[in-house]
């Protein structure tokens, strides 16, 4: 006999009295002996019989027990006393003192069961186990089960409730034993023909109902084995009590780490549990009835991790036992699903400027965002589960466009197309839609997504972008042509300049020609600069130039008009030199048409202010008059093409198209600089500054020029005029003649070729856009004609811009005049040719 606590024996009874006891005790054995020989009985009515004499034969117990060994578990077969309601309770085998004993098949004593470690303590509690002492039952060689009586005091028992309780188990296995051969004797004894029938039917039936029961508790494993959700199964006191494979895959627990469990305990965090307590579904299942419950709790894994779940509750009975049968959801993916979508919706209804719908499998609305309220005009309850050729034009939507637009998509996987679509308002518009087929994971066609945008604005400005772009070439072309007319005019000025002692009495009518002329020249120069603005051809050659330089000669180009209007000109610079990386003579354009202007603005004999100066890094040149003035709100407008803030007929010099600070801006912007405007109002003047980076590198001082290298002749120059415009080639032929030179002109590039191989001229002035053979073309052929020596070849045409004149030089042309050409320009080519020669 194994204890753990030592038996207390002492006894200080009288020796008669003892002697009674023992009377007693033993009249009780016999007695509880006679009852269970006795009983010839079932073996769970036996085995009950057995539970209630214990009691009677120990009165220290307040609890009786046989536990049957099923497998792993301890199961409670009968039971008596305060623990009569626990019959078919399970209890692991591992882990108890009735599992231990019958391993070891001993006798084994727990006088305090709080502190002994071979005790299952949550047990003990739930059934009141202070003190224990349990017995196996054994039965040839294999122990069966275990006898257990419980004392709610702790060391209860004494030496002869031992005793009493080996003699017991002793009887109960030879009882065993016996009631198996009663029963074997009686179904023998009771056999006949009627009751064998009798019992084949009834075991036929059970038969058949065992094994219905048995297919459908296998189909019940397996839907609950197969089914993707966790099933968790409790009693009425919310102790796990079944458990499927995907309650292992959802929790991370083994089923056997979780049977006999809380629930509550288990499967969720432990700061959660106060709460969840308090809810019905964690409750005593009785109080349920027939409800059904579901909500979303944070649960937790094996590991501590927690997650989200959906849990639904159905309270079942089962075995007359009310049970509560939990199915757990791992929802995270669907929240984050949930979250994504609510973030896509928060993005998409942000998006007004863009239509963004989805369609099902066949084209009908699913989803409609605000954008495509806007867009379109619909709300969305006026076009959810319509189809979408709702937006198409009834041309389209009769020649099959909707359908076919989602079967391309859906052949190709994304399509974008620009057409016409139609508002609910009736309207048209033209739009850009993107159309994306949806799929799932197996390339099964799920709908489409559709991204619809209103691009009217931009067609019009694409449209007004090329109107602007063909005025633009136009206004090019146009100055080229005026070009050509110019030049005769020019060339016969010129002639009437050289023979002015010819024609004193018409000085004032020469000098009105010579002034309009050069106006009109201005204005043609004005419509190619224009056209180079609007088509972004303003081109700048730059290099290292002083600002205190472009100032000077800025001065001296408006010194006449100042002088015209008795104005004059304060100018303020710093005497150290300035530089900016620049192109001279853009940069003296851009400063002379601010002189220029504020001249023209401003009364007669008024001053006019230009300051050069240093702020920080930037380079500043300034004007400043006390002139007509800007209104605060024309101030941005005076830059944009064509655009004059002063009405004409206000202006004292009615001339200029509104070109000059458009140009001068864009000029400004190719320096990496800008220029501002500021005016207190009408009549209080303006202030106009140019601001420029300075450069960041020393410049070497420049050279001196020198002296003239080569002497020109003055005289007996052969020179070629070619121009498809005989008035242009004529006059220009004549002017040269005028000058002292032999002249000849010719009117096509094969003419050309043959008078350049004769005359074998000095110079040769080769207009470029002529019909049949340019003067590109011929220049090659020329220069073949012309021998070893050669001649000056210019380029006189009406194309003045940069790339016109770099275009020239590469093609080999020795200088570039742009028509008309002045008859000191022309003087100074004929110096040239003279030096040359």
């Amino acid at each position: 006999m194994t204890r753990n606590d030592q038996v207390d024996t002492t006894d200080n009874t009288s020796p008669l009295s003892r002697e009674h006891a023992a009377n007693a005790r033993l009249r009780r054995l016999i007695e509880a002996h006679s009852r269970i020989a006795a009983a010839r009985l079932d073996l769970d009515r036996f085995l009950s019989v057995v539970t209630d004499a214990l009691l009677e034969l120990v009165p220290a117990a307040h609890a009786s027990v046989i536990e049957w060994v099923d497998g792993e578990d301890m199961v409670y077969r009968a039971c008596s006393g305060t623990i009569a309601h626990h019959v078919g309770l399970r209890l692991k085998r591992e882990g108890s003192l009735s599992g231990l004993c019958s391993l070891e098949k001993h006798l084994l004593y727990s006088s305090d069961t709080s502190n002994d470690p071979r005790v299952d303590a949550d047990a003990c509690r739930r059934v009141g186990a202070v003190s224990m002492i349990v017995a196996p039952l054994q039965y040839q060689a294999e122990v069966a089960g275990v006898v257990k009586l419980m004392a709610s005091e702790v060391a209860a028992f004494g030496e002869d409730d031992i005793d009493t309780l080996q003699m017991i188990t002793s009887l109960v296995a030879s009882g065993m034993a016996h009631q198996r051969v009663f029963a074997e004797n009686r179904t023998l004894i009771e056999q006949n023909t009627i009751t064998i029938a009798r019992l084949r039917t009834e075991i036929s039936l059970r038969e058949a109902a065992d094994s219905k029961l048995e297919a459908s508790l296998r189909r019940r494993r397996l839907v609950l084995d197969t089914t993707h959700d966790a099933f968790v199964c409790t009693d009425a006191h919310g102790i796990i009590i079944d458990w499927n494979d995907a309650a292992t895959r959802t929790f991370g627990f083994a089923r056997g780490e979780v049977m006999g469990r809380p629930i509550l305990d288990t499967l969720f965090p432990a700061r959660f549990k106060a709460h969840y307590a308090q809810l019905d579904v964690f409750r005593d299942a009785t109080n349920l009835g027939e409800r059904r419950w579901r909500s979303q709790l944070v649960a937790c894994r094996h590991d501590l991790s927690e997650f989200p779940a959906e849990i639904s509750l159905c309270p079942v009975t089962f075995d007359g036992n009310a049970e509560l049968a939990y199915f757990v959801r791992d929802i995270t993916e669907r929240m984050n699903a949930e979250e994504l979508d609510k973030r896509f919706r928060v993005l998409v209804d942000a998006i007004k400027d863009y239509a963004i719908t989805m369609l099902d499998a066949n084209g009908r609305i699913t989803t409609w965002s605000a954008g495509a309220s806007r867009v379109m005009g619909y709300a969305a309850e006026e076009v959810l589960g319509r189809a979408s050729a709702l937006f198409y034009t009834p041309e389209d939507v009769e020649a099959g466009r909707p359908a076919h637009d989602l079967e391309e998509a859906a052949r190709q996987g994304r399509i974008e197309k620009e057409e016409w679509r139609v508002r609910k308002n009736g309207t048209i518009f033209w739009a850009n839609i993107i159309t994306t087929a949806l799929r799932d994971s197996d390339g099964t066609l799920q709908g489409f997504a559709k991204i619809t945008r209103d691009m009217s604005r931009r067609r019009r400005l694409e449209e007004l972008e090329a109107s602007s772009q063909r005025m633009s070439q136009f206004l090019a072309l146009l100055g080229h042509e005026l070009r050509n007319p110019l030049a005769p005019l020019r060339n016969a000025v010129s002639m009437l300049q050289l023979k002015s002692s010819d024609l004193e009495g018409f000085a004032p009518e020469h000098a009105l020609i010579d002034r309009q002329l050069s106006h009109l020249t201005r204005l043609v120069d004005d419509l190619l600069d224009a056209g180079r603005v609007t088509l972004g051809r303003v081109r700048i050659e730059p290099k290292p130039v002083s600002v205190q330089e472009i100032a000077q000669l800025s001065v001296e180009g408006s010194t006449p008009l100042l002088a015209a209007r008795d104005q004059s000109l304060t100018v303020s610079m710093p005497d150290a030199p300035l530089y900016i990386e620049g192109d001279l003579t853009r940069m003296v354009q851009v400063v002379q048409n601010l002189l220029n202007n504020a001249s023209k603005f401003s009364p007669t004999g008024a001053t006019i202010a230009l300051e050069v100066f240093r702020s920080d890094r930037l380079l500043a040149i300034r004007v400043k008059d006390p002139g007509r003035g800007i209104d605060h709100d024309a101030i941005d407008a005076v830059f944009n093409l064509f655009v004059q803030e002063t009405p004409p007929d206000e202006q004292s010099d009615k001339s200029g198209l509104g070109i000059g600070l458009t140009l001068a801006r864009a000029i400004v912007d190719l320096h990496g600089g800008h220029i501002d405007a500021h005016s207190e109002g009408r009549g209080k003047g303006s202030v106009f500054t140019v601001w420029l980076p300075e450069l960041d590198r020393p410049v070497a001082a420049e050279r001196p020029p020198g002296p003239d290298m080569v002497s020109m002749r003055q005289g007996g120059l052969k020179v070629m005029v070619v121009d498809d415009n005989v008035d242009s080639a004529d006059s220009m032929a004549t002017l040269v003649q005028v000058l002292g030179h032999e002249s000849h002109a010719v009117y096509d590039g094969g003419a050309a070729i043959a008078l350049a191989r004769e005359l074998q001229p000095d110079l040769v002035l080769l207009d470029l856009s002529m019909p049949g053979m340019t003067g590109f073309e011929a220049l090659p052929f020329i220069r073949e004609a012309l021998g070893e020596g050669g001649a000056v070849v210019a380029a006189m045409t009406g194309l003045g811009t940069s790339e016109d004149r770099v275009r020239t030089q590469a093609a080999g042309f020795d200088l570039h005049l742009t028509k008309p050409v002045g008859l000191q320009e022309l003087e100074g080519l004929l110096g040239l040719a003279g030096a040359r020669g």
